[in-house]
Protein backbone atom coordinates (compact mmCIF):
# COMPACT_ATOMS: atom_id res chain seq x y z
CA UNK A 1 0.00 0.00 0.00
CA UNK A 2 2.76 2.31 0.68
CA UNK A 3 4.56 1.23 -2.33
CA UNK A 4 1.25 2.10 -4.38
CA UNK A 5 0.81 5.42 -3.13
CA UNK A 6 3.91 6.76 -4.78
CA UNK A 7 1.95 6.27 -7.71
CA UNK A 8 -0.85 9.11 -7.07
CA UNK A 9 -3.57 6.74 -7.40
CA UNK A 10 -5.66 7.33 -4.71
CA UNK A 11 -6.15 10.28 -2.22
CA UNK A 12 -7.10 8.15 1.26
CA UNK A 13 -6.29 5.03 3.16
CA UNK A 14 -9.58 4.49 4.97
CA UNK A 15 -9.64 1.87 8.04
CA UNK A 16 -12.60 1.30 10.61
CA UNK A 17 -10.61 2.08 13.47
CA UNK A 18 -7.48 3.93 13.97
CA UNK A 19 -5.72 0.89 16.12
CA UNK A 20 -5.98 -1.06 12.66
CA UNK A 21 -3.67 0.79 10.38
CA UNK A 22 -0.60 0.01 13.08
CA UNK A 23 0.07 -2.19 16.14
CA UNK A 24 1.94 1.16 17.59
CA UNK A 25 2.76 4.52 17.29
CA UNK A 26 6.38 4.54 16.28
CA UNK A 27 4.74 2.40 13.24
CA UNK A 28 1.47 4.62 12.79
CA UNK A 29 3.72 7.88 12.59
CA UNK A 30 6.48 6.17 10.16
CA UNK A 31 3.69 4.91 7.64
CA UNK A 32 1.10 8.61 7.75
CA UNK A 33 4.85 10.05 7.17
CA UNK A 34 5.50 8.61 4.08
CA UNK A 35 1.64 8.52 3.17
CA UNK A 36 1.52 12.43 3.71
CA UNK A 37 4.55 12.75 1.57
CA UNK A 38 3.06 11.20 -1.22
CA UNK A 39 -0.36 12.71 -1.15
CA UNK A 40 -2.84 10.53 1.26
CA UNK A 41 -4.26 11.25 4.14
CA UNK A 42 -4.90 8.29 6.77
CA UNK A 43 -9.21 8.51 6.88
CA UNK A 44 -11.16 6.39 10.32
CA UNK A 45 -14.62 5.27 9.79
CA UNK A 46 -15.39 5.45 13.58
CA UNK A 47 -13.30 8.38 14.87
CA UNK A 48 -14.31 11.62 13.22
CA UNK A 49 -11.07 13.59 13.61
CA UNK A 50 -10.92 17.23 12.03
CA UNK A 51 -7.86 18.04 10.23
CA UNK A 52 -6.52 20.65 11.66
CA UNK A 53 -3.99 21.30 15.08
CA UNK A 54 -6.79 19.85 17.46
CA UNK A 55 -7.21 16.59 14.74
CA UNK A 56 -3.84 15.63 15.42
CA UNK A 57 -3.79 15.94 19.66
CA UNK A 58 -7.06 14.08 19.24
CA UNK A 59 -5.94 11.29 17.23
CA UNK A 60 -2.47 10.85 19.09
CA UNK A 61 -4.58 10.55 22.28
CA UNK A 62 -6.57 7.56 20.53
CA UNK A 63 -3.09 5.64 19.17
CA UNK A 64 -1.94 6.04 22.32
CA UNK A 65 -4.79 4.33 24.02
CA UNK A 66 -5.07 1.87 21.52
CA UNK A 67 -1.58 0.64 22.17
CA UNK A 68 -1.49 0.98 25.81
CA UNK A 69 -4.62 -1.61 25.74
CA UNK A 70 -3.04 -3.61 23.38
CA UNK A 71 0.21 -3.91 25.05
CA UNK A 72 -1.74 -4.49 28.69
CA UNK A 73 -3.80 -7.39 26.69
CA UNK A 74 -0.51 -9.23 25.38
CA UNK A 75 0.34 -8.90 28.78
CA UNK A 76 -2.29 -10.69 30.43
CA UNK A 77 -2.43 -13.29 27.43
CA UNK A 78 1.29 -14.07 28.10
CA UNK A 79 0.74 -13.90 32.24
CA UNK A 80 -2.41 -16.20 31.70
CA UNK A 81 -0.36 -18.86 29.11
CA UNK A 82 2.79 -18.80 31.54
CA UNK A 83 0.38 -19.69 34.55
CA UNK A 84 -1.12 -22.48 32.75
CA UNK A 85 2.48 -23.78 31.67
CA UNK A 86 4.02 -23.77 34.88
CA UNK A 87 0.91 -25.71 36.31
CA UNK A 88 2.05 -28.63 33.69
CA UNK A 89 -1.29 -27.80 32.09
CA UNK A 90 -1.55 -27.77 27.74
CA UNK A 91 -2.08 -23.98 26.51
CA UNK A 92 -4.35 -25.31 23.82
CA UNK A 93 -3.53 -25.35 19.85
CA UNK A 94 -3.92 -28.58 17.89
CA UNK A 95 -2.84 -32.45 19.68
CA UNK A 96 0.45 -34.10 18.54
CA UNK A 97 0.67 -37.34 16.64
CA UNK A 98 1.44 -39.59 20.02
CA UNK A 99 -0.61 -37.67 22.70
CA UNK A 100 -3.72 -36.97 23.78
CA UNK A 101 -4.62 -34.01 26.39
CA UNK A 102 -6.68 -35.66 28.72
CA UNK A 103 -8.14 -33.04 31.88
CA UNK A 104 -5.56 -30.03 30.42
CA UNK A 105 -2.49 -32.85 31.06
CA UNK A 106 -0.61 -34.02 27.88
CA UNK A 107 -0.69 -37.83 28.05
CA UNK A 108 1.47 -40.05 25.93
CA UNK A 109 -0.95 -42.42 23.63
CA UNK A 110 1.14 -45.70 23.28
CA UNK A 111 0.35 -46.68 19.67
CA UNK A 112 0.55 -43.52 17.98
CA UNK A 113 3.74 -42.89 19.86
CA UNK A 114 5.37 -46.01 18.69
CA UNK A 115 4.49 -44.31 14.89
CA UNK A 116 6.34 -41.39 15.86
CA UNK A 117 9.14 -43.50 17.17
CA UNK A 118 9.28 -45.72 13.84
CA UNK A 119 9.42 -42.33 11.76
CA UNK A 120 12.26 -41.02 13.65
CA UNK A 121 14.13 -44.31 13.16
CA UNK A 122 13.17 -44.90 9.81
CA UNK A 123 14.59 -41.53 8.70
CA UNK A 124 17.67 -41.86 10.60
CA UNK A 125 18.19 -44.98 9.02
CA UNK A 126 18.56 -43.30 5.69
CA UNK A 127 14.76 -43.16 4.32
CA UNK A 128 13.93 -40.37 2.59
CA UNK A 129 11.05 -38.19 3.62
CA UNK A 130 8.77 -39.12 0.69
CA UNK A 131 9.21 -43.00 0.93
CA UNK A 132 8.11 -43.11 4.78
CA UNK A 133 5.16 -40.89 4.07
CA UNK A 134 3.92 -43.19 1.18
CA UNK A 135 4.77 -46.20 3.61
CA UNK A 136 2.58 -44.86 6.27
CA UNK A 137 -0.37 -44.21 3.81
CA UNK A 138 -0.19 -47.74 2.32
CA UNK A 139 -0.30 -49.37 5.95
CA UNK A 140 -3.60 -46.62 6.74
CA UNK A 141 -2.08 -44.93 9.29
CA UNK A 142 -3.80 -41.35 9.68
CA UNK A 143 -2.24 -38.97 11.34
CA UNK A 144 -4.11 -36.16 14.50
CA UNK A 145 -5.63 -34.14 11.74
CA UNK A 146 -6.30 -34.94 8.40
CA UNK A 147 -6.80 -37.67 5.93
CA UNK A 148 -3.39 -39.06 4.82
CA UNK A 149 0.37 -38.09 5.82
CA UNK A 150 1.60 -35.29 3.45
CA UNK A 151 5.26 -33.71 3.66
CA UNK A 152 3.97 -30.83 6.04
CA UNK A 153 3.02 -33.42 8.38
CA UNK A 154 5.84 -35.24 8.44
CA UNK A 155 8.27 -32.17 8.59
CA UNK A 156 6.21 -31.27 11.33
CA UNK A 157 6.68 -33.84 13.50
CA UNK A 158 10.29 -33.86 12.86
CA UNK A 159 10.87 -30.39 13.46
CA UNK A 160 8.92 -30.77 16.93
CA UNK A 161 11.00 -30.33 20.42
CA UNK A 162 7.50 -31.49 21.82
CA UNK A 163 8.30 -35.04 21.49
CA UNK A 164 11.51 -34.78 23.58
CA UNK A 165 9.85 -32.87 26.20
CA UNK A 166 10.53 -29.65 25.52
CA UNK A 167 8.07 -26.81 25.30
CA UNK A 168 9.85 -22.93 24.68
CA UNK A 169 7.10 -20.00 25.20
CA UNK A 170 8.78 -16.20 24.97
CA UNK A 171 12.48 -17.77 25.15
CA UNK A 172 11.46 -19.64 28.54
CA UNK A 173 11.87 -23.27 28.55
CA UNK A 174 9.13 -25.41 30.35
CA UNK A 175 10.85 -29.03 30.57
CA UNK A 176 7.93 -30.73 32.64
CA UNK A 177 4.71 -30.07 30.72
CA UNK A 178 5.11 -33.21 27.85
CA UNK A 179 6.31 -36.38 28.58
CA UNK A 180 8.80 -37.34 26.12
CA UNK A 181 8.70 -40.07 23.62
CA UNK A 182 11.65 -39.79 21.51
CA UNK A 183 15.17 -40.16 22.73
CA UNK A 184 17.04 -36.53 22.71
CA UNK A 185 20.04 -37.45 20.78
CA UNK A 186 18.07 -39.40 17.77
CA UNK A 187 15.66 -36.10 17.71
CA UNK A 188 19.07 -33.80 17.23
CA UNK A 189 20.37 -36.36 14.65
CA UNK A 190 17.31 -36.17 12.92
CA UNK A 191 17.12 -32.81 12.74
CA UNK A 192 20.59 -32.65 11.49
CA UNK A 193 20.02 -34.71 8.84
CA UNK A 194 17.00 -32.58 7.43
CA UNK A 195 18.90 -29.28 7.74
CA UNK A 196 21.49 -30.40 5.92
CA UNK A 197 19.25 -31.89 2.97
CA UNK A 198 17.51 -28.74 2.93
CA UNK A 199 20.60 -26.47 2.45
CA UNK A 200 21.03 -28.75 -0.34
CA UNK A 201 17.76 -27.89 -1.97
CA UNK A 202 18.88 -24.08 -1.26
CA UNK A 203 22.19 -24.44 -3.79
CA UNK A 204 20.06 -25.75 -6.63
CA UNK A 205 16.80 -23.52 -6.33
CA UNK A 206 15.53 -21.32 -8.85
CA UNK A 207 13.50 -18.16 -7.82
CA UNK A 208 11.60 -18.39 -10.92
CA UNK A 209 7.86 -18.46 -10.26
CA UNK A 210 5.32 -20.95 -12.13
CA UNK A 211 2.91 -18.28 -13.40
CA UNK A 212 0.50 -20.94 -14.41
CA UNK A 213 0.49 -22.30 -11.10
CA UNK A 214 -3.64 -23.13 -9.51
CA UNK A 215 -4.81 -22.29 -13.41
CA UNK A 216 -4.09 -25.52 -15.22
CA UNK A 217 -6.08 -28.58 -15.37
CA UNK A 218 -5.25 -31.77 -17.26
CA UNK A 219 -7.45 -32.25 -19.99
CA UNK A 220 -7.48 -36.11 -19.66
CA UNK A 221 -8.28 -37.13 -16.16
CA UNK A 222 -9.25 -33.29 -14.84
CA UNK A 223 -6.47 -33.00 -12.73
CA UNK A 224 -4.74 -30.29 -11.32
CA UNK A 225 -1.25 -29.82 -13.55
CA UNK A 226 1.33 -28.69 -10.83
CA UNK A 227 4.86 -27.24 -10.97
CA UNK A 228 7.59 -29.78 -10.75
CA UNK A 229 11.24 -29.09 -10.25
CA UNK A 230 13.80 -31.30 -11.26
CA UNK A 231 17.68 -31.96 -11.57
CA UNK A 232 19.81 -33.59 -13.78
CA UNK A 233 22.90 -35.63 -12.94
CA UNK A 234 25.41 -32.62 -13.83
CA UNK A 235 23.68 -30.76 -11.08
CA UNK A 236 21.01 -28.88 -14.13
CA UNK A 237 17.93 -27.42 -12.68
CA UNK A 238 14.59 -28.22 -15.09
CA UNK A 239 11.47 -26.54 -14.47
CA UNK A 240 8.06 -28.24 -16.27
CA UNK A 241 4.90 -29.07 -15.17
CA UNK A 242 2.64 -32.38 -14.54
CA UNK A 243 -0.27 -33.85 -13.86
CA UNK A 244 -0.84 -34.26 -10.30
CA UNK A 245 -3.20 -37.83 -10.35
CA UNK A 246 -0.62 -39.23 -12.71
CA UNK A 247 2.57 -38.23 -10.34
CA UNK A 248 0.46 -39.71 -7.34
CA UNK A 249 -0.17 -42.69 -9.88
CA UNK A 250 -3.71 -42.83 -9.40
CA UNK A 251 -5.13 -43.24 -11.90
CA UNK A 252 -3.85 -44.21 -15.82
CA UNK A 253 -3.73 -40.69 -17.02
CA UNK A 254 -0.92 -40.44 -20.57
CA UNK A 255 -1.06 -36.63 -20.04
CA UNK A 256 3.26 -35.66 -20.58
CA UNK A 257 5.27 -33.61 -18.67
CA UNK A 258 5.51 -30.05 -19.88
CA UNK A 259 8.34 -27.82 -20.09
CA UNK A 260 7.03 -24.42 -17.51
CA UNK A 261 8.58 -22.09 -20.63
CA UNK A 262 6.76 -23.93 -23.30
CA UNK A 263 3.66 -23.88 -22.05
CA UNK A 264 3.75 -20.26 -20.52
CA UNK A 265 4.83 -18.71 -23.56
CA UNK A 266 2.12 -20.16 -25.21
CA UNK A 267 -0.82 -19.39 -23.49
CA UNK A 268 0.80 -15.83 -23.31
CA UNK A 269 1.54 -15.61 -26.90
CA UNK A 270 -1.94 -16.98 -27.55
CA UNK A 271 -3.33 -13.68 -25.36
CA UNK A 272 -1.62 -11.17 -26.67
CA UNK A 273 -1.59 -12.00 -30.44
CA UNK A 274 -5.44 -13.40 -30.65
CA UNK A 275 -7.30 -12.19 -27.84
CA UNK A 276 -5.90 -8.42 -27.32
CA UNK A 277 -6.93 -7.42 -30.57
CA UNK A 278 -8.50 -4.46 -31.56
CA UNK A 279 -11.60 -5.97 -32.70
CA UNK A 280 -11.76 -8.25 -29.62
CA UNK A 281 -10.91 -5.71 -27.20
CA UNK A 282 -14.02 -3.56 -28.62
CA UNK A 283 -16.40 -6.80 -27.99
CA UNK A 284 -15.31 -7.71 -24.48
CA UNK A 285 -15.10 -3.87 -23.94
CA UNK A 286 -18.68 -4.00 -24.84
CA UNK A 287 -19.81 -6.66 -22.95
CA UNK A 288 -18.07 -6.41 -19.84
CA UNK A 289 -19.59 -2.53 -19.37
CA UNK A 290 -23.21 -3.94 -20.51
CA UNK A 291 -22.84 -6.47 -17.68
CA UNK A 292 -21.38 -4.45 -15.05
CA UNK A 293 -24.09 -1.73 -15.63
CA UNK A 294 -26.76 -4.07 -15.91
CA UNK A 295 -25.93 -5.15 -12.34
CA UNK A 296 -25.77 -1.87 -11.17
CA UNK A 297 -28.99 -1.78 -8.58
CA UNK A 298 -30.24 1.50 -7.00
CA UNK A 299 -30.50 1.25 -3.19
CA UNK A 300 -33.06 0.94 -1.42
CA UNK A 301 -32.93 3.85 0.86
CA UNK A 302 -32.10 6.31 -2.68
CA UNK A 303 -35.15 5.23 -4.06
CA UNK A 304 -37.11 5.84 -0.95
CA UNK A 305 -35.80 8.91 -0.38
CA UNK A 306 -37.01 10.18 -4.06
CA UNK A 307 -40.12 8.87 -3.46
CA UNK A 308 -40.70 10.58 -0.99
CA UNK A 309 -39.20 13.98 -2.44
CA UNK A 310 -42.00 13.28 -5.01
CA UNK A 311 -45.03 13.35 -2.81
CA UNK A 312 -43.37 16.45 -0.91
CA UNK A 313 -43.32 18.31 -3.86
CA UNK A 314 -46.21 17.67 -4.95
CA UNK A 315 -47.88 19.04 -1.78
CA UNK A 316 -45.73 22.45 -2.22
CA UNK A 317 -47.30 22.27 -5.88
CA UNK A 318 -50.96 22.14 -3.99
CA UNK A 319 -50.18 24.85 -1.54
CA UNK A 320 -49.07 27.16 -4.11
CA UNK A 321 -51.77 26.43 -6.18
CA UNK A 322 -53.93 27.26 -3.29
CA UNK A 323 -52.38 30.77 -2.89
CA UNK A 324 -52.24 31.78 -6.46
CA UNK A 325 -56.48 31.27 -5.46
CA UNK A 326 -56.19 33.54 -2.95
CA UNK A 327 -55.94 30.97 0.19
CA UNK A 328 -53.61 31.88 2.39
CA UNK A 329 -53.09 31.52 6.23
CA UNK A 330 -50.65 31.23 9.12
CA UNK A 331 -51.31 27.74 9.14
CA UNK A 332 -50.51 27.51 5.09
CA UNK A 333 -47.34 29.34 5.53
CA UNK A 334 -46.33 26.61 8.58
CA UNK A 335 -47.21 24.07 5.84
CA UNK A 336 -45.22 25.33 3.14
CA UNK A 337 -41.86 26.42 5.21
CA UNK A 338 -42.16 22.78 7.10
CA UNK A 339 -41.94 21.13 3.53
CA UNK A 340 -39.47 23.42 1.87
CA UNK A 341 -37.46 22.41 4.66
CA UNK A 342 -38.60 18.41 3.71
CA UNK A 343 -37.59 19.03 0.73
CA UNK A 344 -33.90 20.66 1.12
CA UNK A 345 -33.57 17.76 3.46
CA UNK A 346 -34.17 15.05 1.27
CA UNK A 347 -32.41 16.68 -1.42
CA UNK A 348 -29.23 16.64 0.34
CA UNK A 349 -30.09 12.95 1.57
CA UNK A 350 -30.06 11.97 -1.65
CA UNK A 351 -27.22 13.23 -3.12
CA UNK A 352 -25.24 11.68 -0.08
CA UNK A 353 -26.75 8.28 -1.54
CA UNK A 354 -25.83 9.11 -5.16
CA UNK A 355 -22.11 9.70 -3.73
CA UNK A 356 -22.59 5.98 -2.52
CA UNK A 357 -23.80 4.52 -5.50
CA UNK A 358 -21.45 2.58 -7.80
CA UNK A 359 -20.81 4.12 -10.94
CA UNK A 360 -21.67 3.04 -14.41
CA UNK A 361 -18.68 1.75 -16.25
CA UNK A 362 -17.39 3.58 -19.40
CA UNK A 363 -16.67 1.86 -22.63
CA UNK A 364 -13.83 3.89 -23.02
CA UNK A 365 -11.91 3.46 -19.82
CA UNK A 366 -12.43 -0.64 -20.04
CA UNK A 367 -10.91 -0.44 -23.56
CA UNK A 368 -8.09 1.85 -22.06
CA UNK A 369 -7.98 -0.91 -19.56
CA UNK A 370 -6.86 -3.64 -22.11
CA UNK A 371 -5.12 -1.84 -24.22
CA UNK A 372 -2.54 -1.35 -21.97
CA UNK A 373 -1.87 -4.87 -21.34
CA UNK A 374 -2.38 -4.76 -24.96
CA UNK A 375 0.81 -2.57 -25.63
CA UNK A 376 2.80 -3.17 -22.73
CA UNK A 377 6.20 -4.44 -22.83
CA UNK A 378 6.83 -7.37 -21.00
CA UNK A 379 10.27 -7.58 -19.52
CA UNK A 380 10.07 -9.55 -16.40
CA UNK A 381 8.15 -12.19 -14.76
CA UNK A 382 6.97 -10.42 -12.46
CA UNK A 383 4.62 -8.09 -15.39
CA UNK A 384 3.67 -11.54 -16.76
CA UNK A 385 2.48 -12.56 -13.53
CA UNK A 386 0.25 -9.51 -13.63
CA UNK A 387 -1.22 -9.95 -16.70
CA UNK A 388 -1.86 -13.72 -16.29
CA UNK A 389 -3.68 -12.51 -13.20
CA UNK A 390 -6.09 -10.28 -15.37
CA UNK A 391 -7.19 -12.61 -17.88
CA UNK A 392 -6.25 -15.99 -17.47
CA UNK A 393 -9.53 -18.28 -15.21
CA UNK A 394 -8.20 -21.49 -16.31
CA UNK A 395 -6.28 -23.59 -18.85
CA UNK A 396 -7.12 -27.08 -19.98
CA UNK A 397 -3.97 -28.92 -21.28
CA UNK A 398 -3.86 -31.85 -23.84
CA UNK A 399 -0.54 -32.88 -25.12
CA UNK A 400 -1.39 -31.52 -28.32
CA UNK A 401 -3.41 -28.23 -27.82
CA UNK A 402 -4.68 -26.11 -24.83
CA UNK A 403 -8.20 -24.82 -24.18
CA UNK A 404 -7.82 -21.36 -22.58
CA UNK A 405 -10.57 -19.81 -20.43
CA UNK A 406 -10.18 -15.33 -19.22
CA UNK A 407 -12.02 -13.79 -16.80
CA UNK A 408 -14.24 -12.72 -19.45
CA UNK A 409 -16.60 -16.21 -19.19
CA UNK A 410 -19.98 -16.43 -18.37
CA UNK A 411 -19.51 -19.46 -16.63
CA UNK A 412 -17.89 -19.23 -13.00
CA UNK A 413 -14.92 -21.70 -14.11
CA UNK A 414 -12.75 -21.17 -10.90
CA UNK A 415 -14.78 -23.85 -9.36
CA UNK A 416 -15.70 -26.20 -11.97
CA UNK A 417 -14.95 -29.84 -10.85
CA UNK A 418 -13.05 -32.24 -12.99
CA UNK A 419 -16.52 -33.56 -14.48
CA UNK A 420 -17.51 -30.20 -15.85
CA UNK A 421 -13.91 -29.67 -16.52
CA UNK A 422 -14.28 -32.80 -18.97
CA UNK A 423 -17.53 -31.73 -20.71
CA UNK A 424 -15.14 -28.64 -21.58
CA UNK A 425 -12.92 -30.47 -22.87
CA UNK A 426 -15.25 -32.46 -24.99
CA UNK A 427 -17.19 -29.64 -26.93
CA UNK A 428 -20.07 -29.64 -25.05
CA UNK A 429 -19.57 -25.30 -23.93
CA UNK A 430 -20.92 -23.15 -26.54
CA UNK A 431 -18.65 -20.59 -25.56
CA UNK A 432 -15.86 -22.55 -27.03
CA UNK A 433 -14.28 -21.02 -29.66
CA UNK A 434 -11.56 -22.80 -32.33
CA UNK A 435 -8.13 -20.17 -32.85
CA UNK A 436 -6.04 -21.23 -35.93
CA UNK A 437 -2.83 -20.91 -33.50
CA UNK A 438 -0.22 -23.22 -34.69
CA UNK A 439 2.89 -23.18 -32.04
CA UNK A 440 5.69 -25.64 -32.72
CA UNK A 441 4.90 -28.10 -30.00
CA UNK A 442 0.75 -27.43 -30.20
CA UNK A 443 -1.63 -27.97 -32.88
CA UNK A 444 -4.23 -25.66 -31.96
CA UNK A 445 -5.18 -23.69 -29.00
CA UNK A 446 -8.98 -23.47 -28.08
CA UNK A 447 -10.10 -19.72 -26.76
CA UNK A 448 -13.00 -19.26 -24.63
CA UNK A 449 -14.64 -16.39 -23.58
CA UNK A 450 -17.93 -15.07 -22.76
CA UNK A 451 -20.48 -13.53 -24.98
CA UNK A 452 -18.81 -15.90 -27.98
CA UNK A 453 -16.03 -14.42 -27.95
Amino acid sequence: MIEDSKKKNFAFVLVYQLDRFARNRYDSATYKAKLKKNGVRVLSAKENISNDASGILIEGVLESMAEYYSAELSQKTKRGVRESLLKGNSIGGYTLLGYDVVNKKWQVNPAEAEVVRNIFEWYHNGEKGKEIIDRLNRQGIKPKYGEKFTMNTFVRIIRNEKYIGRITVDYVLYPDVVPPIVDEKLFRACNAMMDEHKHRQRETKCEKPYLLSGKMFCGYCGSAITAETGTSQNGQVYHYYKCYDRKLKSNDCRKKNIKQSEVEDLVFGATVDYVLTPSVIDKISRIVVERFNAEIEKSAALAAYENELKTVKRSIGKIMAAIEDGIYTKSTKEKLLSLEAAQEDLEARITIEKAKQIKPLELCDTKAFLNYFAHKKYQNDEEKNEFFNSFINRVILFDDRAIILYNTNKRETKHLKKQELLEITNGKNDDIKENPFEPEKFKRVSVGCGGGI
